[in-house]
């Protein structure tokens, strides 16, 4: 029976405490609500940190740049800063292109050698980095 009892007095204690631990809770989390936002330039990567406040009083961050790479233009250095792409697949890249001409479409990308058996999944991230146009 004393079991019971124990029992009992644990559980109404933690139903007695858990308020006042709650709001402990809910005002740290308040103070770390911040937004971390990154943007990504040609050599360097800026976080910007933007408070609940801030964006009340119509604060704007800075955007996320989103530039794409041309692929009918770039050479192996630039294709490597490509998320995906390491040095040998983008010679494979300009070697493919000096030989068959400029893309026509992203999708052309699958008949370079080691893009072949590349999943459709990766191989969309990476054509989403790239274009056609100038």
């Amino acid at each position: 029976m004393s079991f019971y009892r124990s029992l009992l007095a644990a559980v109404a204690a933690a139903v007695l405490i858990t308020p006042v631990f709650a709001e402990d809770t809910a005002d740290k989390t308040k103070s770390s609500s911040d937004v971390i936002q990154i943007s990504q330039s040609d050599d360097q990567s800026k976080a910007t940190v933007v408070s609940d406040q801030a964006s009340d009083q119509s604060a704007q961050a800075t955007p996320i740049d989103q530039t794409k790479i041309n692929l009918n233009k770039a050479d192996t250095k630039a294709l490597t800063k490509i998320k995906g792409l390491n040095a040998s697949k983008a010679r494979a890249i300009v070697a493919y292109r000096k030989k068959h001409g400029d893309f026509k479409s992203l999708d052309e990308l699958a008949k370079v050698k080691g893009f072949k058996k590349m999943k459709s999944e990766k191989l969309k991230a990476i054509q989403d980095q790239l274009t056609l146009e100038s």
